[in-house]
């Protein structure tokens, strides 16, 4: 088991790290994930169940896509951060809830989902410990998580220039310390073994996004690690800040601004 504490600690993180910039989230961010879980959704054959969930559901725009590939089962998003389920669809069932510590009987679901969180918990292994338990016999896990390149040039440019002008560090680094184990094919393969599963079948899609140059700098100002740390900075600096990275990325190929990455799409089955 791990560390409860550990596990307090980055509770906490993740809700004071989505909270705030909720409905930028919904708005900005979801949008660029939910082609690649609906990949996944394909994959994990919703057709015939009963009962779905799908834990950190975020804003829910997945959900109705799951009810459409299950139209004679019960939906469930389940979430850690409210501010998150308040913007769900409330067509569904929503219930704030740790996914460490997931509060149903087991066997509840023949299916769950689990798309672009799993990296979030402190301990992988233990999480879809609790995801296969809460799955009844013969039940599917369907999981995405991404690959081992996190960064990209521009990115690179907005780092150096947040360290430049004095950014503190981002205040939750650390509150995402599983993704190093469930990074690639091969450690999905193994976790979800370890988990307990079967008929494991591990892909990989590639990820681009092609940043415009404006686009980019509202989303740094708006989600994510750059928005924490950008909020550490006086306005003044914040603006000179903001400057300089658009001058600079500017100045570099339009390549500099795509972000490319691999999404690993997992699924398996509990015996």
């Amino acid at each position: 088991m791990g560390d409860p504490k550990t596990g307090a600690a980055n509770t906490r993180a993740i809700v004071e790290m989505y909270s705030p910039q909720a409905a930028d989230y919904e708005e900005m961010w979801a949008p660029l994930l939910h082609p690649y879980a609906r990949i996944l959704l394909d994959r994990v054959g919703l057709d015939e169940g009963e009962w779905v969930l799908e834990i950190a559901c975020g804003a829910g725009l997945l959900l109705p896509d799951i009810a459409e590939r299950a139209p004679a089962a019960r939906v469930v998003g389940m979430d850690l951060v409210e501010a998150m389920l308040r913007l769900a669809p409330r067509s569904f069932d929503r219930v704030v809830m740790d996914a460490t510590r997931l509060a149903f009987v087991d066997g509840s679901f023949d299916s769950v989902v689990c798309a672009f969180a799993l990296f979030h918990f402190p301990d992988p292994l233990e999480a879809l410990r609790g995801m296969r338990r809460v799955l009844r016999p013969a039940g599917v896990l369907g999981t995405t998580t991404w690959g081992a390149d996190g960064t990209f040039p521009a990115l690179d440019v907005s780092v150096e220039e947040m360290d430049a002008f004095g950014a503190a560090p981002d205040p939750a680094t650390g509150s995402a310390d599983g993704s190093q184990q469930v990074n690639s094919p091969d450690k999905m393969r193994v976790i979800l073994g370890e988990a307990g599963f079967e008929n494991i079948d591990v892909d990989v899609v590639p990820w681009e996004r092609r940043w415009e140059l404006d686009a980019f700098i509202e989303y740094r100002t708006r989600l994510g690690a750059s928005r924490r740390r950008l909020a550490t900075l006086d306005s003044e600096a914040r603006a000179a800040c903001l400057t300089r990275i658009r001058e600079r990325l500017s100045s570099l190929p339009e390549d500099a601004l795509v972000d490319r990455d691999d999404v690993v799409l997992a699924t398996a089955v509990r015996d």
